[in-house]
């Protein structure tokens, strides 16, 4: 909050450059005009919580006094937990204002508007008395120069109106310019504690978005790792069905289970099966750890940066509060004056908005679902899926889609494949989406065309 006083609109009347509460006195011409204290004129540029002492002492203070002032009170805005509360005081000094200026405002209003009604009777008046006019003089009746007369008499009635309608339109201007002066300087403080907000908040930010990338990345290597841990338990399950074979052969020359079970091929055979399902559910219990940790993380860092959002955000709601919009007609301006007429320009809020993306790289259209078992049967070799996937979305949307096209360097060391893995469809399309959301590449329009390169090109070059 600035202790000088704060600019304003100039109103024709002097009474009106101070922006006081007036006290209505009725004069002879039906107006109204503004008796305001002297004591008082430091009101609006002191800050509210101030005593009646103080304010007066601040208007007597020279203009080098109000500066230090100033920046004395600026400097609390430096301090942790008081630049808070200094900003809320100053929010809620500018908001008494606001809500005084608008309130005269449209009390203005009422009066212009009771002022038009008038002059609109008037007129009516004038138009009737015309019409009698025209009626008598078609048969030459006398008495047409008394209501010619009344008519003149009308006009000036309602020449005084308009001059009073401008009088108290000037106030009504004045008014909803100081309204918008004191909405100005509300949003400023606002945008000062939402921006100190905001460089508190930016490393916690920079942090999350490090550790969603790491999410990302995890998710990435889970979905490799399963489809390696499928290819295993598959090989797994052949030797169990081998040491099944076995058993069963030696169960038929007579010997017994324990027998069996300490020959030294059934014994080879099962400590492999063992060691290679260790392996894999260590594997997941590793990589299930790992995100388990990340989230923790998430979790933590996103709880200690939420107060900070909360306190922004209650700054933000703040300026939602914008000015009364208050329709008025152009004025009338008399035909004895000459050239442009000035206007005022009124600002209009904007409301920004952009758009957040939402990214489906999980979901699975029916279709896919129907064509599962179908699709698992075809097996093809990774660069063969990613040359074949170039190829598909080059011919389908052209130069359209550059970032979407796979560098097959990057996604190879990313997801650690050799070119030669061979994969079904199903697992390459769960990679693919994985791979886009790590790499930060807005694919939520290619889940369908996904679907669509399985059924165009890898299932007719393979039918």
């Amino acid at each position: 909050m600035s202790f000088e006083k704060p600019p304003t609109t100039p109103t024709p009347e002097s009474t009106e450059e101070k922006p006081m509460i007036p006290t209505p006195e009725t004069t002879t011409g039906g107006t109204e005009e503004f008796k305001e204290d002297k004591s008082q004129e430091t009101a609006e540029t002191a800050p509210a919580f101030l005593s009646e002492e103080n304010q007066s002492f601040l208007g007597r203070m020279s203009e080098g006094g109000k500066k230090i002032a100033s920046q004395v009170y600026e400097g609390l805005y430096k301090i942790p937990g008081v630049n808070r509360v200094v900003g809320k005081l100053e929010i809620a000094y500018n908001q008494f204002w606001i809500d005084k200026h608008e309130e005269k405002a449209v009390d203005f209003k009422n009066k212009m508007d009771g002022l038009d009604l008038k002059a609109g009777a008037f007129e009516q008046s004038k138009k009737e008395i015309e019409s009698v006019i025209e009626d008598l003089k078609s048969q030459n009746i006398p008495g047409v120069e008394s209501l010619q007369l009344k008519i003149k008499v009308i006009d000036q009635q309602k020449i005084n109106l308009l001059n009073e309608k401008d009088k108290v339109q000037s106030k009504f201007e004045a008014r909803e310019n100081k309204a918008k002066l004191y909405t100005n300087e509300r949003d400023r403080v606002a945008d000062k504690l939402i921006g100190r907000y905001n460089e508190k908040l930016e490393p916690m930010e920079k942090e999350l978005e490090s550790l969603q990338t790491c999410k990302d990345q995890a998710d990435l290597v889970i979905a490799v790792t399963e489809v390696k841990h499928k290819e295993q338990i598959a090989k797994l399950d052949g030797i169990e069905k081998r040491k099944t074979q076995v058993e069963e052969a030696l169960r038929r020359t007579g010997m017994s289970e324990k027998e069996i079970g300490k020959f030294e091929a059934v014994k080879t055979l099962a400590g492999f099966l063992n060691e290679g399902r260790e392996k894999i559910r260590l594997e997941k219990e590793n990589l299930a750890q790992r995100k388990a940790k990340i989230n923790e993380k998430i979790a933590k860092v996103d709880a200690k940066a939420n107060p900070y959002r909360d306190k922004r955000e209650e700054f933000a709601r703040v300026k939602e509060g914008r000015p009364l919009k208050i329709n008025v007609p152009t004025r009338e301006r008399g035909g004895e004056f000459k050239g442009t007429e000035e206007t005022t320009s009124h600002t209009r809020a904007e409301n920004s908005g952009g758009y957040e993306s939402s990214r489906t790289y999980e979901r699975e259209s029916p279709e896919a679902e129907e064509e599962t078992m179908e699709e698992d049967k075809e097996r093809l070799k990774t660069q063969d899926y990613i040359s074949g996937w170039n190829s598909y979305l080059q011919e389908k949307y052209g130069k359209k889609l550059p970032g979407e096209l796979i560098d097959s360097k990057d996604f190879l060391r990313s997801t650690r494949l050799s070119a030669e893995h061979k994969l079904d469809f199903k697992d390459f399309k769960n990679i693919l989406t994985k791979y886009y959301k790590f790499r930060k590449i807005p694919a939520d329009k290619l889940n369908k065309s996904i679907d669509k390169f399985f059924a165009e090109k890898i299932k007719v070059e393979k039918s």
